[in-house]
Order: structure tokens, then sequence, then C-alpha cells
């Protein structure tokens, strides 16, 4: 194919491939809102897909020595494609488990970092997984017609490996002189360094969010006992966390129903709660169930430890009858 034809073909086809692009980022964000995720959360640079400059596109087909195309056309993969940046190993990894179950493409994975280090433990490289993405059959997105087989290129990267690709790869990858062993070398140790750090986080935001709360759904568990109590929506604040942590070691599986027990005997807290409801925040949080449960069984130790102001407790001690001055 001359230059001339692949241009006139590329104009044709741009926004064929721009439709396929969308289509492609529409899924899989459609998909990780489904599985609970928010996307300014879970995303730490919001995805975009670009369709290759011109210019850049005509360079690799015609003029990059260390490409060799039989059909530049159609063996160039990356005419669009779609960058997922997140925070952790584990996210990369939800983010694949949607790419392959969607059942609309067919998907080759072009690099995958798990299987270089498989093959080769003891080089640490350039870290990203490269999706090839390609519909199963003919798609209509819009007004335009997606023939099957359309290529869209996804990579998936964490923070860290994206860092790393933004410093070093124009530099490195795609350098047109010979790089010298001690740059491969420093490269080579900060992308060790990306992996241990990687597991550090991991670690971190496991310790974070791993524990008999999680492990019971006691937040889950106490919201919903509260809307059925009060019939509103509870509203927590950090003062919540900071009580369940301090009392972590008195969560259990029972503990929702030993809070139901005891509350069923107590006439008029969910009136109390009501009528507070828009004067004082604690009363819009959840944990103050678990408060009241402790006002009645666990009372020294609620003193004890209790990690916010005293007045709080007075209040809620007022609302059981209870005088927390009393043995």
């Amino acid at each position: 194919m001359k230059e001339s034809e692949f241009s006139y073909k590329w104009e044709k086809e741009k926004p064929v491939y721009e439709a396929w692009g969308r289509f492609v980022l529409k899924k899989i964000t459609q998909a990780l809102i489904n599985n609970g995720e928010k996307l300014d959360c879970f995303l730490k640079i919001p995805p975009v897909c670009r369709v290759k400059d011109d210019k850049s596109l005509m360079d690799k087909a015609f003029y990059r020595g260390d490409k060799n195309y039989d059909d530049p056309y159609e063996q160039i993969e990356d005419k669009v494609g779609i960058r997922f940046v997140v925070l952790l190993l584990k996210d990369i990894k939800e983010i694949c488990s949607i790419i392959q179950e969607i059942p609309c493409w067919n998907y080759d994975i072009c690099k995958n970092f798990d299987e270089d280090k498989r093959k080769s433990p003891l080089i640490f490289t350039y870290q990203s997984i490269h999706y090839i993405l390609r519909p199963k059959t003919e798609l209509v997105s819009g007004d335009i017609a997606i023939p099957a087989g359309t290529p869209c290129e996804v990579q998936i990267r964490t923070l860290l490996q994206h860092a790393h690709a933004e410093l070093t790869h124009d530099a490195i990858y795609k350098s047109k002189r010979v790089v010298k062993a001690e740059v491969h070398r420093t490269v080579a140790k900060s992308m060790a360094l990306i992996e241990t750090t990687d597991g550090f986080f991991s670690d971190v935001v496991h310790l974070l969010n791993h524990g008999p709360l999680e492990e019971y759904n006691i937040v889950d568990r106490i919201n919903g006992l509260y809307y059925s109590i009060t019939g509103i929506k509870p509203v927590p604040q950090k003062s919540s966390i900071v009580i369940w942590d301090t009392f972590e070691n008195l969560i259990s599986a029972d503990l929702i129903d030993n809070i139901h027990d005891v509350l069923k005997k107590t006439d008029g807290l969910s009136e109390i709660i009501k009528e507070r409801y828009s004067k004082n925040l604690f009363y819009q949080q959840s944990v103050i169930l678990f408060v009241y449960w402790m006002l009645k069984k666990k009372k020294r130790r609620l003193l004890s430890d209790w990690p916010l102001s005293k007045n709080i407790l007075e209040l809620l001690a007022g609302d059981l009858g209870i005088n927390i001055f009393d043995d």
C-alpha cells in the first residue's frame, strides 16, 4: 500500500475508529460502575479514547526502521487506544476481568507483565498490560457502523507504572540512540522499586479495609437496622469510624442481633432519634444504636474508653433514663 492510499483510507475510516474507541470506553467504565466502583476514585487519571495522530501513524507505517510491515494499515493495531490508570495491581485485575467477560468483542493480550515475570523472574522491565479488542460482529454506535475485527488497544497501568512510563518510555524505549547499560540498570532498579512499593501499598489498603467491621458487614447491617427503626437513612460521619475503631474487639457476628434485642426492650428511642435528627449530627449516624447498646450492656467499658466528648454520652444516657455516673 502506498502512502497516498494509506492516508486516504485512514481519513475515510478515522470516524469508525473514534466510534469504536468511545464504545469500548463506555462499556468498560459502565461495568466498573456496575461493580460498585466510583470512577473518580478508582481511576486515577480520567480515561479517554485517543485516535493516533496522522503524522505519527504515517511515520510508524512507513519510516520506522524497527517495523517491517507487509500490510501496515492492517498490522498497526493501536490506531485508536484507551489507557486506564489505577492505584494498585489488584485494580488492574478487575479491569482485566471486565474486558475478558464482555461478550461483544474478542481480545488478545499483547503484553502481560505477569507472564513476563514468570518467564524472566530476574528481569525488571517496562510494565503495562495491553489488550487488542475487536468486535466479533459488525456493531453500530450512534450512526456509525463498526466492522468486525476493527482493533482498539487498551492499556492498563498502576499510577506508579504510569509515572515510570511517562518519565522513561519516550527517552529510552523509543530512543534512536544506543542506550548505555547503566541507564538500563537504573531503569530496572526503579521498576523493582515500583513492584516493592505496590506490595507495601496493597498491605496498607488491606489493613485499613479488612477487620471484623468488614468481615461481619456491620456498617451495612446497622444502617439497615437504623432505617427499619426510624424510616430515615443514616448519614455517616468520621466520628463513627473513631467509635468503631475504639471498640473493635467488641464486634462479632451476632452484634447487630444483640443490639436489636436491646432496642426492642427500650421504648421511645425511635421517636427520640427522629425528633433530634435535624438538630444533632450524632443522631443521624447509625452508630448511635451501638452506643445505646453499650450504655445498656458495656457501660463501664464505654465510659473508660469513650473517644469523643462525654457530653454526647450524657445526652444518650438521658434518652435511656441512665445516669452514667452511677456504678
